[in-house]
């Protein structure tokens, strides 16, 4: 289980929730090769529109301790939510800390040992066959998860996924996270989207008050969730992601990151 948690605290909650800011990490709010990696005027705005109501969070594949790593040193206050891993979900208590949603962070956990016992020798058979027809892609099973993959980069993992579509195929109760180069399977119940959703509920907020920004495959579980949200995009996202978008009327971003989406969507709700 995810059982890092971060020191510090949220903002002050002196209006209730009345709007949710959902944001994936990487590629979207971090942009590890730009200073500062998340721009200060993300945080600027996210203080400005508490008053309004607007409460935000990380929905991310990363462990909790693998983001605070990169997240810690530059925030001024903690998320009022976190999802790590695609599944585990902490919310931020009335002193403005975050605490683990035990009860669904238990079921996910045990529903992660189950699917590792399962689809550990199925998957790593299908990638010794891989290894075989296609030695040409570089990619190494990651090494602290025998389910997650890590590729040399996106081309790369998207050749992968479709070569292991016939396992998928056989199991549909196992869903491929991806975002990148990064691939696991995971329990198809537990995704993006389901943890999003018990954030949602604790708050009471129904879908048409969520904005949901993603670039990854598995942001794509969220927005498949919430279709009532305003689910976008910035313009580099994954092209697959992008398509989905354009099919269920989501906004994308003519910029790249989260300032110009979050701009446009404050126009529209928060005016």
């Amino acid at each position: 289980m995810d059982s890092f948690l971060p020191m510090g605290q949220t903002l002050p909650q002196h209006v209730p929730c009345r709007w949710l800011i959902s944001l994936d990490f990487d590629g979207t709010l971090w942009h590890g090769d730009v200073t500062p990696p998340i721009p200060m005027s993300f945080f600027a705005l996210m203080q400005q529109w508490r008053s309004r109501g607007v409460r935000w969070g990380i929905n991310t594949g990363r462990t909790m301790a693998y983001l605070f790593d990169d997240l810690a040193p530059i925030a001024p206050f903690l998320p009022d939510f976190i999802c790590t891993c695609e599944r585990f979900v902490y919310l931020a208590d009335t002193d403005g800390a975050l605490q683990p949603l035990t009860s669904h962070n238990r079921a996910a956990n045990n529903a992660a040992a189950h699917l590792q016992q399962k689809m550990q020798p199925l998957l790593h058979a299908e990638l010794d066959k891989i290894r075989c027809i296609a030695p040409q892609l570089d990619w190494i099973i990651a090494p602290t998860d025998p389910l997650s993959v890590e590729a040399a980069d996106g081309a790369t993992m998207d050749a992968l996924a479709f070569l292991l579509r016939p396992l998928m195929a056989q199991h549909p109760d196992v869903s491929m996270q991806r975002a990148g180069r990064y691939m696991r399977l995971a329990d198809s119940r537990f995704h993006k989207g389901s943890a999003l959703a018990h954030v949602a509920e604790a708050w009471q907020l129904p879908e048409d008050r969520l904005l949901i920004i993603g670039d990854g495959h598995n942001d794509m579980d969220a927005f498949s969730r919430f279709p009532g949200a305003f689910n976008a995009a910035p313009s580099d996202a994954h092209p697959e992601v992008l398509a989905w978008l354009r099919e269920h009327s989501g906004f994308i971003s003519p910029e790249s990151g989260v300032m110009q989406i979050l701009r446009h969507w404050g126009a529209l709700s928060l005016s």
